[in-house]
């Protein structure tokens, strides 16, 4: 079927026309649960009604309003986000993408210790293009393998100007460094004077059952990237660096300006999701819906050999199967179903909404059990 679409990736022909918390519908009015927040964005629910409400508020206030004057809605994000970050003091800008934040903060590393070098774990998804980009000719980019310490001594840390931290996702399957690990490496990093950023990307906002993933270690970072559910499936990112960074970023300063940097209305949006997790304590509502979520995944690991591996933290969660063969037959069973799961190698994900019912996760639990006893009657996996 033709599309006027350049299809940079895979779809589906069917069409989506309307969202509303954990739920997708089409055109043909079927209702899809969406286990995935679209792009891993909508972690207060799609269309959630007190965004939408501030977004009405403001379009009619301030939406874009160029690089002359400062704007209290940006500001006001920025006090907010530093204060949830614990980098009081420092400062912040927004931007549009995930990767324009990740890229913004290499190039302030970059530009304030004078190296050119990006650690990086082996598995980690940093940005679409340019510094963070995993591609042959990108050349500064240094990838040590996730969890294997020993491959610390192979790095030249003096030419290292960051380590970018992902603290979950690892390119859409979702695997965790362990806390030794990471230490290790931030400390060779401080070691030798280079800089620490988080990647709060993907893991942000309550995703993991924390504020940033970060906060699951002991790990101060000096820059941390943020984008995705800031704007609940708006597109607004940020860069935020501490007030030491700040201090020495006002010795050496660099101009970086594009068209819809600090714009009010992704701003606006920003201070409202933060507002409604603070006011519905989603960071204890995604701890605790993950705890559920993550003990009626290992029941069914405990009935199931097909299941190799169960990972989660907070509503961030993956399950690896045996086979890939096996994950297609899953994940096509589910669409069937109704339910939107991700899909990658032989790994579901599941990254819903926050205010994801209950019943919702038990139907999902149900309708993965009805397609495993078929399979294991049939011996397709023994």
């Amino acid at each position: 079927m033709y599309s006027p679409i350049i299809p940079f990736y895979k779809q589906d022909d069917r069409w989506m026309v309307k969202s509303e918390n954990c739920y997708v519908f089409d055109s043909d009015h079927k209702r899809y649960v969406d286990f995935e927040s679209g792009d891993w964005s909508a972690n207060m629910g799609h269309s959630n009604p007190l965004i939408n409400q501030r977004i009405k508020q403001q379009v009619d206030k301030l939406i874009h309003d160029g690089l002359h004057f400062r704007n209290t809605e940006s500001e006001q994000l920025s006090v907010k986000l530093l204060d949830k970050l614990g980098l009081q003091g420092g400062q912040s800008v927004f931007l549009n993408s995930g990767s324009e934040a990740v890229n913004l903060g290499i190039a302030i590393a970059q530009k304030l210790t004078r190296r050119n070098k990006v650690l990086k774990q082996d598995c980690s998804y940093l940005a679409a293009y340019g510094a963070g980009q995993q591609v042959e000719s990108n050349s500064d980019l240094v990838s040590i393998p996730i969890n294997t310490i020993e491959a610390i001594s192979n790095i030249n840390f003096r030419e290292i100007a960051v380590f970018v931290f992902e603290p979950g996702n690892s390119s859409g399957l979702i695997r965790y460094p362990h806390a030794d690990f990471i230490a290790a490496v931030a400390s060779e990093i401080k070691k030798h004077d280079g800089l620490l950023m988080a990647n709060e990307v993907t893991t942000g906002f309550g995703r993991t059952g924390k504020w940033f993933g970060f906060q699951h270690y002991d790990y101060s970072p000096d820059i941390v990237s943020v984008g995705k559910a800031l704007g609940n499936g708006y597109p607004i990112s940020g860069v935020a660096i501490s007030s030491r960074i700040s201090e020495w970023f006002l010795k050496a300063p660099f101009r970086y300006a594009q068209s819809h940097q600090n714009d009010a209305l992704g701003c606006a949006i920003g201070m409202e999701v933060i507002d409604t997790i603070e006011k519905y304590d989603f960071i204890k509502e995604a701890s605790v819906k993950g705890a559920y979520f993550k003990q009626k995944l290992l029941e069914l690991q405990h009935k199931y050999n097909a299941i190799a591996e169960i990972r989660a933290r907070g509503l961030m969660i993956a399950l690896e199967f045996r086979t890939n063969g096996f994950t297609d037959r899953m994940y096509s069973h589910l669409l069937e179903n109704g339910i939107l799961v991700g899909c990658k190698e032989n790994t579901l994900r599941f990254m819903p909404p926050i205010p994801i019912p209950i019943p919702e996760i038990d139907n999902l639990i149900n309708t993965m059990d009805g397609l495993l006893v078929q399979e294991q009657d049939a011996n397709a996996y023994l």
